[in-house]
């Protein structure tokens, strides 16, 4: 009895070993299986990520090549204005608006990158067609143009004579070089062609702007920039105009320099050219003082009695209808006014006070008397 309970005993035990064998021999092999399937799952990462990344490097490449499809084709300088406590998000959208980047979001990830994040300084700089981001983003630690002499401000209502001047104060170049560059110079602008001739050809389309130029500019490469720049806000005013349809560019602008020229304040300009509107429709003489001062060459507050005598196609008091063209370059404001004039009655204004800039706007010439009478008796 105890050798056969020996014996079950060891056929157990056997049993057991047999068992415990087989169970290691299962354990190694799901072992040996998960590390397998490891391996091919870290191989298979590391392909999609060489892929990827080698993707990411081809098209962060082609994104960032120089924009040439968008830039200014002429070659000309692209002024780029960085603000203070701008973040590099703000920077490539400006850069995207100039058609100097095609994403904004290579760039802001190249600068990341490259630690260029928080490195750029505020300022205005003269970006050339073509530049690279890297190109960009080491410029841009360099800080704006700090020669004033390059720094040229062009005031709502400057005319051609007096950008010509200023222009000759800085030593950029001759007031005569520019006025004959205006004149005569080849501008491939469509509005250029249609100009007819006067005195000063391109006066009313000189963009009023503050311009950053190089040692290297020239009067036709600043023209130019005016041009192009003046382009782009008559468009955008010119959106849904009607009065596009009535009048000609030169004959809006004519209307929006004389706005630019008379009214200061900047609630009234709509108001302004309606008074424009009416009188032109109602076949009234405009009777502008601004521009028999613009047909004298000066400018003072009191226009006399015997100024209205000038014998000039811009004299208003003498002649019908519009000047023969724009007796300023006027900026965006007096542009939308020209564009999209208020619906009003009035067909006189006259200033409320002698050193103010509000006018007092009538419908009849009784009313507008009575305004001028108070005006003359204001100290």
């Amino acid at each position: 009895m105890n050798r056969r309970e020996n014996d079950d005993d060891t056929l157990q035990q056997l049993q057991q070993s047999y068992q415990d064998k087989k169970t290691l021999r299962q354990k190694k092999r799901r072992k040996e299986k998960k590390r397998r399937t490891l391996l091919l799952s870290l191989l298979l990462l590391l392909v999609m990520v060489s892929v990827g990344f080698g993707a990411f490097r081809l098209v962060n490449k082609k994104i960032s090549e120089p924009n040439n499809a968008e830039t200014n084709l002429s070659g000309e300088d692209v002024e780029v204005i960085i603000p203070m406590g701008a973040t590099t998000k703000d920077i490539a959208v400006i850069l995207k608006e100039k058609g100097l980047i095609k994403s904004t979001f290579s760039f802001r990830m190249e600068s990341k990158m490259n630690k260029f994040d928080g490195t750029y300084r505020q300022g205005t700089y003269l970006v050339k067609p073509g530049m690279t981001h890297q190109e960009m983003m080491e410029l841009f630690q360099k800080g704006g143009v700090q020669d004033e002499r390059l720094r040229l401000v062009v005031p709502e209502g400057f005319t051609t004579a007096d950008i010509a001047a200023r222009l000759e104060e800085k030593g950029i170049c001759t007031a005569q070089e520019f006025i004959e560059e205006a004149n005569n110079g080849e501008f491939d602008f469509d509005f250029v062609k249609d100009l007819p001739d006067r005195e000063y050809r391109l006066e009313g389309y000189l963009f009023p702007y503050t311009y950053f130029l190089s040692e290297t500019t020239t009067a036709h490469d600043l023209i130019v920039r005016m041009l192009g720049r003046f382009e782009e806000v008559y468009q955008n005013a010119a959106t849904d105009s009607e009065e596009t349809q009535k009048y000609t560019m030169d004959e809006i602008v004519t209307m929006a320099s004389i706005i630019e020229s008379e009214i200061r304040v900047e609630d009234e300009r709509k108001i302004a050219s309606g008074v424009i509107r009416n009188r032109l429709e109602a076949g009234m003489p405009l009777q502008m003082d601004a521009t028999v001062l613009y047909a004298m060459g000066i400018t003072k507050e009191d226009v006399l009695e015997k100024d209205l005598q000038i014998d000039s196609p811009y004299n208003t008091y003498k002649n019908k209808g519009l000047p023969i063209g724009p007796i300023s370059n006027p900026g965006a404001k007096s542009l939308e006014a020209a564009l999209h004039p208020d619906e009003n009655a009035y067909l006189y204004y006259v200033l409320e006070a002698k050193g103010q800039s509000n006018h007092v706007y009538t419908e009849t010439y009784e009313e507008f008397l009575k305004a001028k009478e108070k005006y003359k008796a204001s100290k």
